[in-house]
């Protein structure tokens, strides 16, 4: 009986094909001028400013990564996307208090956004933090959801 489940198992096995990986996107290349995906200035002091992409110094974690952070000021309450341009953890906090994301996903393919975060935000300023990342830079953008 198992010679023929071990007959049967071969003969169906040799009907299988293998799934291969999509292939990814042709991008063109990002013109000289662009400031996504890497083109941004240095946020002075850590600072964001709204729609404005930036590039956030970080420093070692001691465990072989890297972490740091900024602040954001919103003036209208809802809900902003963080836009990363490389992989990093990303938290806001108010008043030490470490928020809950709404959201997550990807950019557009070939946008050179690694992931976008959402938070639901009241007016007034945030501590930006990220971490676990393997850059010493970390480029962030955000933006109020439409």
């Amino acid at each position: 009986m198992i010679a023929i489940r071990t007959a049967a198992l071969a003969l169906l096995c040799q009907f299988t094909t293998p799934a291969y990986a999509q292939s990814a996107p042709e991008c063109p290349p990002s013109p000289s001028d662009a400031l996504w995906p890497q083109g941004a200035p240095r946020a002075a002091d850590g600072t964001l400013t709204l729609g404005t992409p930036a590039q956030i110094g970080l420093t070692p974690d001691g465990k072989g990564k890297h972490k740091g952070g900024g602040s954001i000021t919103v003036t209208a309450p809802g809900t902003y996307e963080f836009a990363l341009g490389s992989a990093a953890w990303i938290d806001v906090a108010k008043d030490g208090v470490v928020l809950t994301s709404t959201s997550h996903g990807h950019g557009p393919a070939c946008a050179g956004i690694r992931k976008i975060v959402g938070f639901a935000l009241q007016p007034g300023t945030y501590d930006v933090r990220l971490s676990r990342s393997d850059s010493d830079t970390v480029q962030v953008m955000a933006s109020l959801s439409r």
